[in-house]
């Protein structure tokens, strides 16, 4: 047994999880064709009259659309939870396509303040 616990070299430290905008950095540095297809895309929606979709329609379509050609940098080519980051993204950079996603509370929203009066409410989230 080992006496001095705070020197258990058996061990190995624990790995620091990489946060949600850590891993859309990494993917989008990766991928930088993502992010225009995807401002294409709702770009496309918008003419086309659709004044609130859901990025994960969109991240859908890509999918499809890029099966091959897309790094992988966490075990999924598009991982669903940089999608949160991409619509901040796509609407920070983009004023005119500002409130065409439906913005839900992430661990990201820090970095995106301008954004905040587009968050839906949560009370608003039970009704989905």
């Amino acid at each position: 047994m080992n006496d001095h616990p705070e020197f258990d070299f058996g061990n190995k430290p624990k790995k620091r999880k990489k946060t949600l905008w850590e891993r859309y950095n990494i993917y989008h540095k990766a991928n930088p064709h993502i992010l225009p297809r995807l401002v294409e895309m709702a770009y496309k929606a918008s003419r086309a009259g659709q004044s609130n979709i859901g990025v994960a329609m969109l991240f859908e379509v890509l999918r499809w659309k890029t099966n091959v050609e897309t790094v992988q940098t966490d075990g999924f080519k598009i991982a669903d939870p940089l999608a949160a980051v991409y619509a901040r993204v796509i609407m920070r950079d983009n004023l005119d396509l500002r409130g065409i996603f439906k913005l839900k509370k992430s661990e990201v929203d820090v970095y995106f303040p301008e954004l905040e009066h587009l968050k839906i409410k949560e009370s608003d989230e039970d009704d989905e």
